[in-house]
């Protein structure tokens, strides 16, 4: 037992000696970062905002229709001050809302928005 303390103690040693050896030696300042954004200001991380509880006007296209899940995925147009345009699958409040559309309709509809989920209240076919 006593030759694994005197192994452990002189290992220890050997390493503080490294250590201070090292900084004794090496007493030039930190090289300055040579990447090419040192010196520029960091890019702000953008805030996400939140929308506001409320129902929100859209137009858009029926691209699928699933009875069973009570759903419609419509291709929309921006809803403004709620989401960018993009083909999205909403569930919608009453199956009822679905009855009569089939997928290419041009539609009105407004999304209810309770955060954090969007439910179609209203569908409208249009010409």
């Amino acid at each position: 037992m006593k030759s694994i303390s005197v192994l452990f103690i002189g290992f220890l040693a050997a390493a503080i000696s490294a250590c201070e050896g090292s900084s004794a030696t090496n007493n030039a300042p930190a090289p300055k970062p040579t990447s090419s954004i040192a010196g520029k200001s960091p890019t702000p991380v953008p805030t996400i905002s939140v929308p506001k509880d409320g129902d929100y006007n859209a137009k858009g296209v029926v691209t699928k229709i699933n009875l069973d899940a009570a759903s419609v995925e419509v291709d929309h147009e921006e809803i403004k001050d709620l989401m960018p345009a993009m083909k999205m699958e909403f569930f919608v409040s009453d199956k009822k809302l679905l009855s009569g559309l089939k997928i290419g309709d041009k539609i009105i509809f407004v999304v209810r928005y309770k955060h954090p989920t969007e439910t179609i209240v209203d569908i409208k076919k249009v010409q």
